[in-house]
């Protein structure tokens, strides 16, 4: 991807930080400009605020995010989903690999002591990386915002079939999310060999596969 007037917007995941996170989006993509948006009731809002985009980029719960408001999500620009969600309960069997139960059992954690239960976010999704003090709470991310997050993953479900022109990506060795299943739902979806729940791995393949052509997709170009 080439040119300053290339403009991405990434919706991220819950209780990750925008700057470690934007880290990775500025070394796949170094000459675009990135507006990166964390997961909450005013997401949608802050994406259509700083419109308009060549492309919207979700991961994760940002993923989910943009699906349950894919009509606004799609006047923004082009979207690419990583990590892609359409219900993360394993009992929907809809790509999820993680029990309500474990959801709702995270929820009282956090409500009770949070570092613990970033931690073992940490430790389940593999990102483990994130530094301790540059997670949820100490990122200026309010404890209503990382709660409403998880109640979305309990509860939403969204019908499994991307939008028209929607693309996704997800790791085959994703311990959160099950590639080949999201694949059987929706064969836009495409497995990753290798890449995990991890962020990194996810948008270097999204360069990887898009490349300098990106700028050439935008919407109206």
């Amino acid at each position: 991807m080439e040119g300053p007037d290339v403009r991405i917007g990434w919706l991220i995941g819950w209780a990750i930080p925008q700057d470690w996170f934007g880290t990775f989006a500025q070394d796949a993509f170094p000459d675009a400009r990135h507006v990166v948006v964390r997961p909450s009731r005013e997401a949608i809002d802050e994406l259509e605020a700083g419109a308009p985009f060549d492309w919207v980029v979700g991961y994760s719960l940002g993923t989910l995010l943009l699906l349950s408001h894919a009509r606004r999500a799609g006047r923004l620009g082009r979207i690419a989903l990583l990590a892609p969600i359409f219900s993360f309960p394993s009992e929907e069997g809809l790509g999820g690999r993680i029990a309500r139960a474990e959801v709702q059992i995270l929820a009282r954690r956090l409500n009770r002591d949070p570092a613990p239960a970033f931690r073992e976010f940490r430790r389940r999704a593999g990102l483990e990386d994130i530094p301790e003090a540059r997670t949820g709470l100490q990122q200026g991310t309010g404890p209503g915002e990382l709660a409403w997050g998880l109640a979305q993953l309990e509860t939403v479900r969204i019908d499994p079939v991307l939008p028209e022109g929607w693309t996704g990506w997800c790791g085959a060795d994703d311990p959160l999310l099950d590639a080949e299943r999201l694949h059987a739902l929706d064969p836009r979806i495409i497995p990753l060999r290798g890449v995990t729940h991890h962020p990194r791995g996810l948008i270097d393949a999204l360069a990887a596969s898009m490349g300098r052509g990106l700028e050439k997709q935008a919407v109206g170009g």
